[in-house]
């Protein structure tokens, strides 16, 4: 077998150079649930944070990603019962040309905070 290390080299240069990724914002809101003058709360974390993410073979899903799932882990993570000053963020990363395999991942980043329930005036 003749192995030629210069197209194998050239073969992984135009991979990296072919290589890329996609951001675009999902979007940002006040806050996760409604939040009334009448309701209090604490922040328990600010900047929490939390992400989903599936990977695409050929077009096929080997997983689904989801924003919802993204903010029950970071809720669950510091046992909060919302977010507030939300962003939601949305990534894809493929290498090569043809997007053979594909990465997508969803973020979701905002202020934990924790209801003080019958504390107000």
């Amino acid at each position: 077998m003749n192995f030629k290390p210069a197209i194998f080299l050239i073969a992984i240069w135009a991979s990296a150079i072919l290589s890329g990724c996609l951001t675009s914002p999902g979007g940002i809101a006040p806050s996760t649930v409604p939040i009334t003058s009448k309701d209090t709360y604490t922040i328990i974390k600010i900047d929490a944070s939390a992400s989903d993410g599936a990977v695409v073979v050929c077009g096929i899903p080997l997983k689904t990603c989801s924003a919802y799932d993204a903010l029950q882990t970071v809720k669950q993570s510091y046992g909060a019962d919302a977010l507030i000053n939300v962003t939601l963020e949305n990534k894809t990363y493929w290498i090569t040309l043809l997007p053979i395999v594909t990465y997508t991942k969803i973020s979701i980043r905002g202020d934990a905070i924790k209801f003080n329930r019958g504390k107000a005036d």
